[in-house]
């Protein structure tokens, strides 16, 4: 009897083929999953799984622009310019932070283990003792003390300070210039370390020059003066610097009839006319940005109208478009939960990797007016409640309240500083262990990215997946 045919002994299945694991998906698969995961936190605590992952990540600068662009980083909170009345120079004065209100334990913890006082700057010997904010940009806050003619640069949530470094009266136009505009801030999406802070400058001849100072040289260069007009110094007097991802800094004139132009990759300054819409119209609020294709566009707002116009070129006649016009007269309702009748409008005071930031109220207003301030997703045209309350200052009309927002890339940051570089210092270590620590990054695997040479380290031991001790022994395994 033929064995193969007997019902009662089949023949034996065929091997299944190989199982796929996880462990032989290629890096390519693992980082367009990871592009798919919700926020730089599930990244960091996936990257940590396996060490093959953290270096995926560390490895490809274009996954993470990928990741960034899909992820837009945290609004972590505002900084407020103290009220300051230009006599008491030795007296303590810090800008107010306010946390952003959204219900993030991820974010509480960043911000609750940073420098948000600034601290750091006050205990530095011989620094001076009080401080305006100037700019904030991918979680590095840029400060100034003009008695003492300098900037301190530093990362709140890292505790990190970046530096101090003089501001360039000497320098500029051999000493003879006659306004050095408000310094903006440039950060590098790859390199948080790396930076650039912008001036402008020009005379009584109605020359200009931009002036920049470099975190790779440490020295501050000045570029050749432009003319931009024949109209007179006390004529063409700037409004504060505008910029949105960076690649341009915009500066309007005073009289809203026209703007600077500085391309930040070329250095070339040019001038242009604003839109009709807010030309001489001081009490409509407005920003300005580019699009994807460097065109620039004006944000502007006029009661609860917000609206978007951008800059064509067509051989040479430039014209500007309105992109579209929305009230947002009841998505404001919504978003505070009622409209007091002192709130006839809003006003825009800032714009950032596609969110438009607008108050309730003008800057300079009545402490006791409460006043809400909100972001807005021009993609989606949803509006959140950033924070509330009345003025966190003193405000006077004369006094110069600057809105800062600290937007961070605060977790992509930790990335790059210092999981995902290549370890080899105790300093490394610990540093590493201390953003971790005290980072509000919870729950993260820590056992696959320590290296051979870390290990070692005396003070330092780690237990289980991943908790980390302060304490006086070694790691064990």
């Amino acid at each position: 009897m033929d064995c193969d045919n007997d019902p009662n002994n089949p023949p034996p299945a065929n091997p299944n083929p190989s199982a796929t694991t996880i462990d032989s998906l290629n890096d390519d698969i693992i980082l367009e999953i990871f592009l798919r995961l919700p926020c730089f936190t599930a990244l960091v605590r996936a990257a940590f799984t396996r060490r093959a992952w953290r270096r995926a990540v560390a490895s490809s600068p274009s996954f993470r622009r990928r990741f960034r662009a899909l992820h837009p980083a945290p609004l972590l909170g505002l900084f407020f310019s103290p009220f300051y009345n230009g006599e008491a120079h030795d007296d303590p004065v810090f800008p107010a932070f306010t946390p952003s209100r959204r219900p993030d334990r991820d974010l509480a913890g960043v911000i609750g283990a940073g420098d948000f006082f600034l601290t750091s700057i006050q205990a530095r010997l011989g620094a001076a003792p009080g401080w305006d904010i100037v700019d904030c940009r991918g979680g590095l806050v840029l400060l100034d003390d003009w008695f003492t003619a300098s900037y301190a640069l530093l990362n709140p949530s890292s505790r990190k300070i970046h530096g101090f470094f003089d501001i360039p009266w000497a320098i500029v136009n051999d000493g003879y210039c006659s306004l050095l505009h408000d310094a903006q801030l440039i950060c590098s999406d790859e390199d948080p370390t790396r930076f650039r802070v912008v001036s402008l400058a020009h005379d009584d001849d109605s020359m200009v020059q931009a002036v920049v100072f470099s975190s790779a040289t440490r020295e501050w260069s000045v570029f050749p003066r432009v003319q931009i007009s024949p109209i007179p110094l006390s004529e063409i007097n700037l409004e504060k610097g505008m910029q949105d991802s960076g690649s341009f800094i915009y500066w309007p004139f005073q009289n809203r009839d026209s703007f600077i132009k500085l391309d930040t990759t070329t250095m070339e300054v040019s001038v242009a006319q604003l839109p009709w819409q807010i030309k001489n119209q001081n009490d409509i609020s407005f920003v300005m940005g580019e699009t994807k294709d460097a065109r620039p566009f004006v944000v502007y707002v006029d009661g609860f109208n917000v609206g978007v116009l951008v800059l064509n070129s067509d051989d040479g006649h430039e014209e500007w478009v309105l992109n579209r016009l929305h009230s947002l007269e009841e998505q404001t309702r919504r978003a505070i939960g009622h409209l007091p009748g002192h709130i006839d409008g809003l006003n825009v005071v800032a714009i950032r990797s596609g969110y438009v930031y607008l108050t309730t109220a003008e800057m300079y207003h009545d402490p006791r007016t409460p006043c809400w301030f909100l972001s807005l997703c021009f993609d989606t045209m949803e509006m959140e409640k950033v924070a509330m309350g009345g003025s966190p200052v003193k405000l006077l009309p004369e006094s110069e309240n600057v809105l800062a927002l600290l937007i961070s890339n605060h977790f992509i940051e930790v990335i790059v500083e210092s999981i995902f570089a290549p370890p080899s210092t105790k300093v490394y270590f610990a540093d590493l262990v201390w953003k971790l620590s005290f980072g509000g990054i919870a729950g993260v695997s820590f056992m696959a990215v320590v290296e051979a040479d870390l290990v070692e380290n005396d003070g330092w031991e780690l237990h289980g997946s991943g908790d980390v001790a302060l304490t006086t022994g070694h790691y064990h395994g």
